[in-house]
This record gives structure tokens, C-alpha cells and sequence, in this order.
């Protein structure tokens, strides 16, 4: 068995005064675990943003994937309107020349109908990208402007 007085005697024998070791073990602990603290807030605060940012992208994605939707679908109802319309404009024809009109007419609407369209879908797809990552360009300028070098 150790005798107590002589663990007492060696510790002071090394400049270790028992009672300061335990308050030294204290502070270190308490530190320790505030600097813990510390550490979960700000992971805490990280993934809060980052869901936040998530969160604001699928949205941004879906919205921008259903407007792209609706002007397709707004694109391929023009088109069917336009070629039943063509439809019954040649049943009504009467010479080869009023046929050759009509389709030449009708082609050069087709023509732009397509490059309105394309030039519509372009833009709406361009706006659609930027909005889905608008939000992760926001997160990254908030962090640049949090991180200490």
C-alpha cells in the first residue's frame, strides 16, 4: 500500500502542490469544454446554412425545371394551332400557285416561330441556372467574408 503522506512528500519533492493540480485540471477541463462548445455552434451554425442553401437551390431548381415546362408546352401548343390552322387553309385551295403560297408562307412562320422559341427557351434556361445557383454564390460570399485569414 502507498502511504499517503509519502505521495504528499514526493509531489512536493517535484514542486506539485496537490491542491493547485486539481484547480490547473479544472481550468483545463472548463476550457476544454467551452472550447467544445465553441466548435459545436459553429458546426451547428455551418449546417444551418448549408441546409438553408440547399433548400433555396432545389426550389430555385424546381420553379426554374416548371417554367421551362410551361414554355415548352406554351411552344408546342403554338405549333399544333398553327398546323391545324395551315390545315384548313389548304382544304380551301383552289390553284397550285395559292398552295405554293400558302406553304411558302407557312414555312417561313414555322422558321420563326422555331427561332422565337429557341431564343425564349435559351433565355428562360440561362435565368433558370443563374437562379439555382444564386444561392450557393450567396453562401460562398458570406463565408468568404467570415473566414479570418
Amino acid at each position: 500500500m502507498t502511504n499517503p503522506q509519502a505521495f504528499r512528500d514526493a509531489q512536493a519533492a517535484f514542486g506539485m502542490d496537490p491542491s493547485k493540480m486539481t484547480e490547473t485540471f479544472r481550468a483545463t477541463a472548463e476550457k476544454s469544454m467551452e472550447q467544445s462548445r465553441e466548435a459545436y455552434a459553429r458546426m451547428k451554425t455551418a449546417a444551418d446554412e448549408a441546409t438553408k442553401t440547399l433548400e433555396a437551390t432545389i426550389e430555385n431548381a424546381h420553379s426554374g425545371s416548371l417554367n421551362l415546362t410551361k414554355r415548352a408546352l406554351d411552344g408546342m401548343r403554338t405549333q399544333a394551332e398553327m398546323n391545324f390552322s395551315h390545315l384548313e387553309k389548304l382544304a380551301g385551295v383552289k390553284s397550285v400557285s395559292e398552295f405554293i403560297e400558302l406553304q411558302t408562307s407557312f414555312f417561313r412562320q414555322q422558321v420563326e416561330l422555331a427561332t422565337r422559341q429557341a431564343r425564349d427557351i435559351q433565355s428562360a434556361s440561362q435565368s433558370a441556372a443563374r437562379e439555382v445557383l444564386q444561392p450557393s454564390r450567396e453562401a460562398a460570399e458570406r463565408a468568404a467574408g467570415k473566414t479570418e485569414f
